[in-house]
């Protein structure tokens, strides 16, 4: 699994060939061109060698040099570059180009993160992350004994799915019916573990399951990725490595283990014990 993750996408799979035109033709050529091909972004050059990069937009009248970008350090990746750079870099900017043999030949924007490949690689991400939490919550609370540890309306929602899976025959466990969501507010319930995930507070926590939640279902209905959508792909590559190898979920499950059972534990203000 870590080799799929790791080494069947990388930067090149998502790229497309970055067009050029000579930094002396004028602007109105470049224009004609970025509509005819349907990209969003052309590349300028200066001697033979790709000195910028213009959009249709920065297209009035003059050349080409004329309206130019010139690259900068952070945009530009070598074509090896690994998905985490580039999801993190897009989610910050609209583009990223891609550099082979000391060349910028080729580009990424946000639009290419829309292709299949990455799209299954991220509901695949989101699938092993949603395992490694029902695994930890498991090992933290045998035998469904967290039931205490979320609301009665999400038990009850757990309940109806998990009713209507045995009804139609499909073996599962209560843990697997529960929502990311639900799942992280029985995890992520103490300062030192919110510190573990690397998450400022439980809001936050929330707030990030839940993006990755309404992630996910984009990625199910085929539903074009948003912005937002995009900040938590990148922020989902940065755990892949962690998410991967149960890292996170298995100090967790530890942390958890070293405070001893019984400890009280406060939820919402109501202190409860596990």
């Amino acid at each position: 699994m870590s080799r799929t993750f790791s080494q069947s996408l990388s930067a090149v799979d998502l790229a497309e060939p970055l067009l050029s035109l000579d930094d002396n033709q004028p602007a109105a050529a470049g224009a004609d061109l970025l509509r005819a091909r349907g990209v969003g972004v052309l590349g300028v050059r200066r001697a033979g060698a790709m000195a910028g990069w213009v959009r249709l937009d920065d297209l009035g009248g003059g050349t080409l040099g004329d309206c130019l970008h010139e690259f900068q350090e952070q945009e530009v990746f070598s074509d090896h570059a690994g998905l985490v750079a580039i999801l993190s870099a897009l989610s910050e900017t609209e583009h990223v180009f891609l550099e082979w043999l000391g060349e910028i030949t080729a580009v990424i924007t946000r639009r290419d993160l829309q292709k299949p490949p990455l799209r299954m690689w991220l509901f695949g991400a989101i699938t092993v992350l949603d395992t490694n939490m029902s695994w930890a919550i498991e090992e933290l609370y045998p035998g469904d004994s967290w039931r205490d540890q979320i609301s009665k309306g999400r038990w009850e929602k757990a309940s109806v799915l998990y009713a209507e899976r045995q009804r139609h025959g499909t073996e599962c466990r209560m843990v697997d019916c529960l929502q990311i969501k639900d799942k992280a507010d029985i995890l992520a319930r103490e300062p030192a573990t919110l510190t573990l995930l690397g998450l400022a507070s439980r809001r936050e926590v929330e707030r990030f399951t839940g993006n990755v939640e309404k992630l996910r279902n984009h990625l199910a209905h085929a539903q074009v990725l948003e912005p937002g959508d995009l900040a938590t792909a990148g922020r989902l590559a940065s755990f892949i490595d962690a998410i991967l190898s149960a890292g996170i979920t298995k100090q967790l499950v530890e942390l958890q283990h070293q405070e001893g059972p019984g400890r009280p534990s406060t939820r919402d203000g109501v202190r409860t014990t596990r």
